[in-house]
């Protein structure tokens, strides 16, 4: 096994599934100490305790739900000291501006960026002492516009500017990155196709979007996860690491 995070302290919140959990087992396959975060409490523990049996009870778990700043709090003083923060956990549901609801906003922008923010802030003095990375995961929707997505795009857009800040104010001791992926097999995604009228037809929209005619797989955005968090990427901060398949560079005549 490799350990180029070896004893190295990780959090990734929503690392129960989707990209969380790919990341999850890419970094305790290189030697880390992992925080598995996730909202159910009986997920959290299954997924930490299988983890944990495949890599020597190196991963711990945490129930918390991100929407609760309570929780939010309870998470940043469980993890403790760390070396790298993965802000991973968010929401999507399609709503058009005129279907979306205050409530809608209100949880899409708490979960999405204000738990970011607000745990980036509790942990940073640990994160600074550590000479630490925060990897906060965007989204092509951050860079382009998608009807049925303004909370969403809206979210991950301000995520971008946060990164921005936090790497600012944070050198030279932290590193704060964006890494932003286009379409990817998760649960999110499927559970967006699904709830589509024709659910065949809204996976072959999705793949259409990157030029590359394929969604990516959880475990090719995670490895761009551990590249961010990385000592291979030492000079990048500030940056976004875009890994998209092609949806922003422009469409295929």
């Amino acid at each position: 096994m490799a350990d180029k995070f070896a004893n190295r302290r990780i959090l990734i919140t929503g690392s129960t599934r989707g990209l969380g959990y790919a990341a999850a087992q890419e970094f305790l396959e290189q030697g880390a100490e992992v925080v598995i975060h996730g909202k159910d409490e009986s997920r959290v523990r299954k997924v930490t305790s299988e983890l944990a049996n495949a890599y020597r009870a190196r991963a711990r778990g945490f129930a918390a739900d991100l929407n609760s700043r309570t929780e939010q709090d309870r998470l940043a003083e469980f993890a403790g000291e760390l070396d790298v923060l993965v802000n991973c956990a968010g929401v999507y549901e399609e709503r058009f501006c005129a279907d979306a609801t205050e409530n809608h906003w209100k949880d899409t922008i708490e979960i999405n960026l204000t738990a970011a923010w607000r745990l980036a802030r509790a942990l940073s003095p640990g994160l600074k002492a550590r000479n630490g990375v925060i990897v906060n995961i965007g989204s092509d929707s951050a860079l382009l516009g998608f009807a049925g997505s303004v909370a969403y795009c809206a979210s991950k857009g301000a995520l971008v500017g946060l990164t921005r800040a936090l790497a600012v104010e944070l050198a030279p001791h932290v590193r704060a990155l964006c890494v932003c992926p286009g379409p990817v097999d998760t649960d999110m995604m499927r559970n967006s196709v699904a709830a589509q009228p024709d659910p065949v037809a809204a996976r072959r929209q999705w793949e259409s979007f990157p030029i590359l005619k394929r969604v990516a797989t959880p475990k090719e955005i995670a490895e761009a996860i551990l590249f961010a968090a990385s000592p291979t990427c030492s000079f990048q901060t500030g940056s976004l690491i875009v890994v998209d398949g092609g949806t922003t560079a422009g469409r295929i005549v």
